[in-house]
């Protein structure tokens, strides 16, 4: 056995519980504590006593088919002893429940290790119901005395017996404090004292806190990054006043710090768990960085002192003006918090009626991009309250609540946008009747009326604007653009989504053009122009997390996951999916959007096959507004759960989504977007092929047209027709090919046999052309690149320097070089100029 540093209570719990088959050992600690060591020396126990081990992670227990085996295997032979184990079982807190009670009427023997904070209450109530769970907490003084002793063969120095300390007693901490120490030669042993060197941490404690964090949603980072600023022990208000929120604002992400173990609450106060793990919050967080927040707390302290103590010779207009003017400033440059902070200190003064106005206005603007629409309509109302403000503001601040409203109660909102359009006459200038046109076209479009969505949709993106003007009227170009390209007019979506607009608010400088550089990614995707959508869903995700602009990041996450599906790379989906859930569970306003449900149901097939992406979809059908956004937003949508729900042998499911598309068809006639999706759900279930046959040449998105040749190929294998089966299946790879959806093609190429790059030469059936001629042979060129060298190649290919390339890309700027130098002799090129005209025409080539 390997060492179990201070286990030794907990290794003999083990070794009572396999001593008798049956039942179940939860080994439940925070990150870190060494509950996958103890878990694993368990499985070595287990099949030293005969134990048929099946050892799967925690988002594998839905689809692991050794899992239901080992299940299956216990039910059908009495004599059969087979034990299921299970690390990280908080991933998947759902497919946990749903096995417990298997577990406990097969008898089957399972082992779990588990974060319990990160699992849920639900986990937590259950496991002592169905076992027994042995809680892992920190180490005691002996027992780290002992591991200091085995890993160095000296005693600790003063400098480094106080570092080791600061690690709070947690085992894998100073495992890797000492491991650390050790690689970067920043011990010095001599005399049989072991002495420290230099006094930063060693990278692989920056790192092992850095995956913890990487954890949390952004709200939580953000808080987490803000306390370990202000010290190791800090008070809520403090945070709550330098991220410019309420201490209410941060409950949710307060909840999320706490459960990750890095923070615990002492009293009235919160403290980081370990001064080595608040050490390395500290240090990870990038110098500048470190420099702006501790002058953000600089300047929000100046700044409340100066307003508390105006000047005797400034006049309260100028004190007014100045103070929008600060905002303005602060908020442009990203500083969200001090922005919000600073206003609402300057409001506290009575600034005179114009200036406040202002304030409140642009206020509600700032609020809205940090994800707080109910304060922003808060602050609008304030604005309105105001009375002589100049006509032009007062519309502005209106418009801002009908945007901040819909944000806020979605569809109750609609009735505020009707009184706006139906009070007066329209006029093209006002800025309250255009966004009132936009929030009606929104809850319309989600209603399933979609002409008068079209309608409305197109009238408040030709009216134009007076100013003063605000970052979120854009949400009318943004929401038409989206609607535009689900019924499949991609031209004109992208059109409205240019990055060429008129930004001319300034406070969220940012907000427009990066509203429509995420949209224009989704626009992008859908137009089936995947290596497009690439860039720009990095560029603005980048640019939303780096300027505050929370509204927008989990929409910019469900067009990543989606590129990463269709790419194949299902971890790096999960990942995005895990993010923008965890900013939707923190309580955060965002786009609203199908595609949330959407990309979940994608990856839940891709995890678990269609079973488990036929339980999620029962669940999302139930949900009839969003459901039918589903539907309306996706076009191969309804198909695509059919065959899932087929599949699975769940016709009812199947009648459900049918229904569901075809009523949307029969609301919407001349909508081809809807009736096509309705007419190949049919066909799927009534196995039509002349109705399928129709469909295929009336899809206009590339990927549910590829999933409906694949389907009626599917159709005429089973009978009989190979040839016309083939042609078909072909035509679809050769679709996922032309739109770089390179996992779609390989799991369709496998599925009929045929090798990569067989599918590039012939016809399609009616003599299409089936390969793509790229300028300069770039085609040939790039299929030379595995695919996270492609994504290198789009993103420098974009412009991007390798460090901002590594900060997307989850990577170092060290490996990115790394990668790159590949690149450039895979291609035979030289510089990142040669790279970007290689990527333009690989973009750009046509079919």
């Amino acid at each position: 056995m390997s060492k179990l540093y201070g286990r030794d209570r907990e290794w003999a719990s083990v070794l009572r519980f396999l001593s008798a088959p049956g039942g179940l050992l939860a080994i439940d600690g925070p990150p870190c504590s060494g509950k996958t060591l103890l878990l694993h020396e368990a499985v070595g126990a287990a099949r030293d006593r005969g134990y048929a081990v099946v050892l799967v992670d925690g988002e594998q227990v839905a689809g692991s088919a050794d899992l239901a085996r080992a299940v299956d295997d216990a039910e059908h032979d009495p004599a059969a002893r087979p034990l299921v184990a299970v690390d990280h079982a908080h991933k998947d807190p759902s497919a946990v429940l749903a096995l417990l009670p298997r577990l406990r009427e097969h008898r089957v023997t399972a082992l779990f290790a588990l974060t319990g904070a990160h699992a849920g209450v639900e986990i937590r109530r259950a496991l002592p119901v169905h076992g027994d769970v042995l809680d892992l907490g920190p180490v005691g003084g002996d027992v780290v005395d002992r591991m200091l002793a085995d890993m160095l063969g000296a005693s600790p120095g003063a400098g480094l017996g106080a570092l080791v300390a600061s690690a709070g007693g947690n085992p894998r901490l100073i495992t890797e404090l000492i491991t650390g120490l050790r690689e970067e030669d920043r011990l010095d042993v001599r005399d049989g004292t072991a002495r420290l060197r230099g006094d930063r941490l060693p990278h692989r404690v920056r790192g092992l806190v850095a995956g913890q964090v990487d954890l949390l949603s952004a709200k939580a980072t953000q808080l987490l990054r803000v306390a370990a600023v202000i010290g190791r022990s800090f008070l809520l208000n403090d945070v709550a006043a330098m991220m410019g929120e309420t201490t209410a604002a941060l409950l949710l992400a307060v909840d999320e710090v706490l459960a990750s173990g890095l923070v615990v609450g002492i009293d009235e106060r919160l403290e980081f768990g370990s001064a080595l793990g608040w050490r390395a919050v500290v240090e990870s967080i990038p110098e500048s960085v470190l420099h702006a927040l501790r002058h953000d707390a600089a300047v929000l302290r100046t700044s409340s002192r100066d307003l508390s103590r105006p000047a005797a010779d400034d006049r309260p207009e100028d004190l007014g003006t100045t103070a929008v003017h600060s905002v303005r400033t602060l908020a442009a440059s990203g500083r969200l918090g001090a922005a919000i902070a600073t206003a609402r200190d300057s409001l506290a003064r009575h600034p005179p009626a114009g200036p406040a106005a202002e304030l409140h206005t642009a206020l509600a603007g700032i609020l809205l991009a940090d994800g707080r629409p109910a304060d922003a309509v808060a602050e609008t109302e304030h604005a309105l309250a105001i009375p002589a403000v100049a006509e032009p503001l007062r519309r502005l601040a209106a418009a801002g609540r009908l945007v901040a409203l819909y944000f806020a109660i979605g569809r109750r909102a609609g009735a505020h946008a009707l009184s706006v359009l139906t009070a007066r006459d329209r006029a093209p200038s006002d800025a309250d009747v255009v966004m009132a046109a936009s929030v009606h076209s929104c809850l319309e479009w989600t209603a399933g009326n979609l002409a008068e969505a079209m309608y409305w949709g197109r009238e408040s993106t030709r009216w134009e604007l007076d100013p003063p003007t605000a970052w979120w009227q854009a949400h009318t170009t943004v929401s038409h653009a989206l609607r535009l390209s689900a019924v499949g007019e991609f031209d004109r979506a992208e059109q409205l989504v240019r990055d060429d607009g008129p930004d001319t608010d300034e406070a969220v400088t940012a907000g427009a053009p990066t509203a429509r550089t995420i949209v224009r990614a989704r626009v992008l995707t859908q137009a089936g122009k995947l290596a497009q959508a690439q860039v720009a869903a990095h560029a603005g995700m980048s640019t939303a997390r780096d300027r505050g602009l929370r509204l927008l990041v989990p929409l910019a996450s469900t067009v990543l996951a989606t590129l990463a599906l269709h790419r194949g790379d299902v971890p790096a989906a999960a990942e995005h999916v895990r993010r923008y859930r965890g900013d939707l569970a923190g309580g955060e306003a965002v786009l609203h959007s199908g595609q949330y449900d959407w990309v979940e149901l994608l990856l839940a097939d891709a995890q678990g096959g269609p079973d488990r992406a036929s339980e999620l979809a029962r669940a999302r059908m139930a949900d009839l507004d969003g459901a039918r956004r589903m539907l309306i937003e996706e076009p191969g949508a309804a198909p695509w759960l059919v065959r899932r729900a087929l599949t699975a042998g769940d016709r009812r499911l199947a009648g459900v989504v049918v229904g569901a598309v075809e009523e949307l068809a029969a609301d919407n006639p001349g909508f081809a977007a809807v009736s096509v999706g309705a007419a190949h759900a049919r066909a799927l279930v009534e196995r039509d092929e002349e109705a399928l046959l129709t469909v295929v040449g009336r899809y206009r998105h590339p990927w549910a047209k590829a999933n409906a040749n694949e389907d009626l190929a599917l159709l005429l294998a089973e009978d009989g027709q190979a040839e016309r089966a083939e042609a078909h299946a072909m035509l679809a790879v050769r679709i996922f090919e032309r739109m770089g959806a390179d996992g779609e093609a390989s799991r369709l190429r496998r599925r009929i046999g045929v090798p990569a790059g067989a599918a590039s030469g012939g016809a399609a059936p009616g003599g299409a052309p089936s390969c793509v001629a790229v300028p300069g042979g770039a085609g040939e060129e790039w299929r030379r690149l595995s695919e996270p060298e492609r994504d290198i190649a789009r993103l420098v290919g974009a412009g991007l320097t390798n460090r901002q390339v590594a900060k997307q890309l989850f990577l170092s700027p060290h490996t990115v070089n790394y990668h790159l130098r590949g690149i450039f002799k895979k291609l035979g090129i030289s510089s990142r100029v040669e790279l970007a005209r290689l990527v333009h025409g690989q973009e750009h080539a046509e079919v």
